[in-house]
Order: C-alpha cells, then sequence, then structure tokens
C-alpha cells in the first residue's frame, strides 16, 4: 500500500468525524444538512459512489417525489452550498483542530476525506531518520521565522488608521483573529405557517417558500439557512420555532386561504437582537390562476429586491448597526465602508475602502466577497482617476486578479461573475465581459443592480435599444435607481434623440462627485439652452479630473466601448462649453 493511500483516515475514523460534526450546533441547526452529509459519506463509506447524484440526493434526503428533476428544480445545488459554507464554519470553529476533514468540493457531491497530519510532510512510513531530520527541519525554520518575525516587528512603526495619530515609536501590535464565518448577517427562514384549504388555482404555500429561499440564498450580502419544520419548541398550546443564537434575522411568513382559493400572504423581518419587527409586508387576495409559476416571480422578485439588494432593508439596518458601533466584525465594517464609498465618490473613503480590503484579503485569504469589491475598488481607480500608489501595477491589472480570485473562491456567486465582468469590459474584451455578465445573470437573476450593471454596458457597446430595455426591466423591483443607472438612462434616451425623456433622467441625478452625472446634467443643460448650468456643471467636471478638459476623447473612452459615442458625447460636451483637447 503507498504512502498517500495508508494515510488516509479509516472508516471508524470518519464516521466518528462525521458524528462530532452532525452533533455540533453548525450542523444542528439544519437537520437537513447533517442528512445530506450523513449519505454522502456512507456513500463513500460503502463503495457506492455511484449513488451519488442529485436525483438520488434529492429524493432520498430531501424527500421529494420520484418525478423530481434536478434541472427544473435547483435545491439539491442550493443545499449543497448551504452544506459547503456549514462544514467551513464548523472547521473554522469547533473543528479546527479535528485530524480527520470531510468536505464538499465545489463541482461535485462527492465528498473528500482527509486526515490532517501534525506534521505536514512526515508520514507514518517515513523511516526514523527521516522523521528526525524532517522535525529537526521544521523546528529550524519555526525558530528562523520566528526571529524574523521579531526583527521586523522591532523594525517597523505601527500604520495609523486614517486620521488616528500614533506616538513616534509605537510598536505594532499583531491582528487580532478575525470571528469565525464570513462576517455577513445570518437570516433565518422557518416554514411558512398555512392555513384554510388551497384551491386548483391557489398558489402553492410550499412552492412559493422553495422559490423564495432559493431566490435570498443567490444574494452576496447575507447568510441564508433554511429551518426545517421540525426545528420548533413547544410553548405551552402553541409551537414557536427556536431561537437561532447565530441568526440575525428571521423573515416569517404565512399564509392564509380563503373559500374561493385566493391566499392573503403576510411577510415579516425580525431582528433577532431585539425582536423587533423591522419589515413587513402583505399580499391580499392572491390567486395563481392559469399561471402560478408567473405569480410566485413577481412577489419574489419583489420581495428580494426590498430586502436583499444593496441598500436594501437588511443592508441598511446592518449599516446602522456599523455605525453606531453595535456590529463590530471588520469585515462587514470594511464592506460599508467601500460601498459609501461607490455613492460618495469621496477619493478619502475610498483609500480607507481599498487599505481595509487589502489588510482584510491578507488575513483571511478565503473573504471571497472582499476579493469582488477590491476588484471594484480597483476599477474606479482606473474609471475616475481617485489616485495611484508608487509600485502599483495598472488598477484594470489588480482588478482582473481580484475577480479572478473572487469567482475562484466562490464559483456560485453572481457578485463574483458580475465584477469580472465589469474588469473584462474595462479591458475592452467584450467576448469574455458578456459571458462572465451572463453567468452571473444565470446565477442570480432576481439581482436587478446586477441587471441594471448590464444594461448600461450593452449601451456604452452601442447596443442601445437593448440596453434600455435592460435598465427599465432593472427598475422594475420598485428600489431607488442608483446614479449610474440614471445616466445610461438619460444617455440612451439621448442618443435616441429623446430629449425630454433625457432630461427627466439627467434630473434624478443630484451628486455632485459623480462624474458622470455632471457629463449629463451639462448636456441636458445645453439642450435647455441654459448656459450658466451647463458652465457650472462642466466646471465642476474639470475641478473633479482635469483629464475631461485635457484629453476629453480619451477620458471618454474610458467608459464607453462604441467610438461613435465617444465621438458625439465629445462634440456635445465641447459645444456645451468644455474647452480643452477634444
Amino acid at each position: 500500500m503507498d504512502e498517500a493511500t495508508s494515510n488516509l483516515p479509516t472508516p471508524d475514523e470518519v464516521r466518528a468525524q462525521l458524528e462530532r460534526m452532525t452533533a455540533s450546533d453548525d450542523f444542528n441547526r439544519s437537520p437537513q444538512l447533517g442528512a445530506f452529509l450523513r449519505f454522502v459519506v456512507e456513500s463513500v463509506l460503502q463503495g457506492k459512489s455511484d449513488r451519488i447524484k442529485a436525483y438520488t440526493i434529492g429524493v432520498d434526503v430531501l424527500r421529494r417525489d420520484a418525478k423530481f428533476d434536478p434541472q427544473l428544480d435547483p435545491i439539491v445545488r442550493v443545499e449543497a452550498t448551504r452544506l459547503r459554507r456549514t462544514i467551513d464554519r464548523y472547521y473554522a470553529g469547533l473543528g479546527a483542530d479535528d485530524t480527520i476533514r470531510i468536505d464538499l468540493p465545489r463541482g461535485s457531491y462527492i465528498p473528500t476525506l482527509t486526515r490532517r497530519p501534525a506534521f505536514p510532510g512526515v508520514t507514518a512510513h517515513s523511516s526514523t531518520l527521516d522523521r528526525f531530520w524532517s522535525i529537526r527541519l521544521l523546528v529550524v525554520a519555526a525558530v528562523a521565522l520566528i526571529v524574523i518575525a521579531v526583527v521586523v516587528a522591532l523594525s517597523q512603526r505601527r500604520v495609523p488608521a486614517p486620521g488616528v495619530a500614533m506616538a513616534p515609536g509605537t510598536a505594532q501590535p499583531a491582528a487580532a483573529a478575525l470571528p469565525p464565518g464570513n462576517g455577513l448577517p445570518v437570516l433565518m427562514v422557518p416554514p411558512f405557517e398555512v392555513s384554510g384549504m388551497p384551491g386548483p388555482r391557489s398558489i402553492a404555500a410550499l412552492s412559493l417558500q422553495e422559490t423564495l429561499s432559493n431566490a435570498f440564498t443567490h444574494f452576496d450580502l447575507v447568510n441564508v439557512q433554511l429551518e426545517s419544520a421540525d426545528h420548533q419548541v413547544a410553548t405551552g398550546n402553541e409551537t414557536a420555532p427556536a431561537r437561532d443564537a447565530n441568526a440575525n434575522y428571521r423573515f416569517s411568513g404565512s399564509v392564509e386561504y380563503a373559500d374561493d382559493g385566493a391566499a392573503r400572504l403576510s411577510f415579516r423581518l425580525i431582528d433577532v437582537a431585539d425582536g423587533s419587527i423591522v419589515w413587513s409586508r402583505v399580499f391580499d387576495r392572491v390567486l395563481g390562476g392559469d399561471d402560478r409559476a408567473a405569480a410566485e416571480e413577481r412577489i419574489v422578485r419583489e420581495l428580494a429586491g426590498i430586502l436583499l439588494q444593496p441598500f436594501g432593508v437588511i443592508y441598511t439596518r446592518q449599516r446602522a448597526k456599523v455605525l453606531d458601533g453595535t456590529l463590530t466584525d471588520p469585515r462587514y465594517r470594511c464592506l460599508v465602508d467601500v460601498i459609501d464609498s461607490f455613492s460618495s465618490f469621496d477619493p478619502a473613503q475610498q483609500e480607507r475602502g481599498r487599505d481595509c480590503l487589502e489588510q482584510l484579503t491578507t488575513r483571511d485569504p478565503g473573504f471571497a466577497l472582499g476579493f469582488s469589491y477590491l476588484a471594484a475598488i480597483y476599477l474606479r481607480d482606473y474609471l475616475y482617476d481617485l489616485g495611484t500608489r508608487p509600485g502599483d501595477t495598472p488598477p484594470l491589472e489588480r482588478g482582473l486578479t481580484a475577480a479572478r480570485r473572487g469567482v475562484e473562491l466562490n464559483p456560485e456567486s453572481s457578485r463574483a461573475y458580475e465584477m469580472l465582468f465589469v474588469i473584462q469590459f474595462a479591458r475592452r474584451d467584450l467576448a469574455a465581459a458578456f459571458d462572465a455578465a451572463n453567468k452571473a445573470i444565470s446565477l442570480n437573476r432576481y439581482d436587478m443592480r446586477l441587471l441594471g450593471s448590464y444594461g448600461a454596458r450593452l449601451i456604452a457597446s452601442g447596443d442601445i435599444d437593448k440596453g434600455l430595455a435592460t435598465l427599465r426591466q432593472a427598475g422594475n423591483d420598485g428600489t431607488v435607481r442608483p446614479p449610474f443607472e440614471e445616466f445610461f438612462l438619460f444617455l440612451g434616451e439621448y442618443l435616441r434623440g429623446d430629449i425630454t425623456s433625457a432630461v427627466f433622467h439627467a434630473d434624478q441625478i443630484t451628486n455632485d462627485s459623480f462624474q458622470l452625472g455632471l457629463i449629463a446634467r451639462a448636456l441636458a443643460a445645453a439642450a435647455r439652452a441654459d448656459s450658466e448650468a451647463a458652465t457650472r456643471a462642466l466646471s465642476r467636471l474639470v475641478a473633479l479630473d482635469p483629464a475631461w478638459r485635457d484629453d476629453t476623447r480619451g477620458t471618454l473612452a474610458r467608459f464607453f466601448y462604441a467610438p461613435a459615442i465617444v465621438d458625439r458625447l465629445a462634440s456635445d460636451l465641447a459645444a456645451a462649453g468644455l474647452s480643452g483637447r477634444s
């Protein structure tokens, strides 16, 4: 037996590890995930890996009926994603010192079973002399590393946080360990309460919950946990959901059927910390009709947009907790600062965001969302010339590296693929860019900000009609459009000659630091023959970045792929009063 094979854990060791994992709090909160893990591990141990298919998992573990089609129902993929995240949480916490590692690799449902050696590179079948020298070398290396660390610590001074003065000679302390998990809030989704009897044309409560839960899991700023029906505690004559100490929010729903089959749908979002209801919504007299899937889709799209989009209810409440000091996880605090910088266009805030993300992705190399948002920071360095540092590689090279790392760490993240899309677009690799965009949309069709980003770049590449249609669709979720989307709606209507609509969208942009918004306002003012307003907007634009005056075409080309758009805007901006080398 070769060394690799002999060092594999025995079946008894694997089963003992399986029991430890499924008995932990991470798995106790979701017995369905424990059943999933037990099924795939036992199948491997019994030599029946060929049983591990999406269909058998769906039927044997997730209790789907014999008509279950994994191509139509994504429940197995969704639960596999949750299982991978739960395994990661377990080994980051309670299982950090476990010697047996059970993993579920991405792209497969067949688990890997490995032993984590106490001394990497030293195996049970090494000779005594080999082991002696291996351990001796490890000790020498460890001592050398300690000496180097001491020298570095003594030779460096602490780098102050922005705006904080440090006394000369103050030593830099070691970074505190990051809390377990990924720093994102946990949203618990218990089973809906159902009363009354549905009719043949009623919307189906179970199907609606599964669609909602599946949609929620594809948003990147929240962790979603599905509570099984048996995860309940009795309280007197009633049944109440067991309190989950690790959940930050509970999304509760009820479906009440009337005699004619119409349903009254009630939803609430509860902050677990204080039990307060932070949001609620009621849909009265909902009938599925002939197309129940379409009725479900409308409800899911609205709820996902309101609750889980960036700047939605959950993010807004979490942001408030960051600002008042209640929420202290450095990863979420950093994401809030970065996301805020996207609307403030404050160079100092952009710099803080870059600093904290670079530090956090070094401390936590598995911080997938951190890499994706770091790619966005680098893109903005390029587009808006917000500052470079000595020794920096070109921002789009840094951005591509970070975006690819985000995808590598979480290939099921639509946000990761969106960042890869926008970086590739800025690099003018349109084929690769739109491949990434299509992948992102396939991963989360409910993310309207992703759809808006896609529509904007369709317009920037010259596909005006499709881009406008996509942007309008992105605005149908009832949330406020970001200025970036308003600009491209302005641009599409402006290029089509609908000046009235273009002016309307330009007027929605009030941020005096958004450079594209200032262009829209200047051109809209020129179209209204308001030369004074056009001059004010252009003066502010040049104050933010003199390149708009000194190299108008080159600066426009950062944003727009189609030469005809660059030519038209350069000409119209010059006519509006932007003097310089156009």
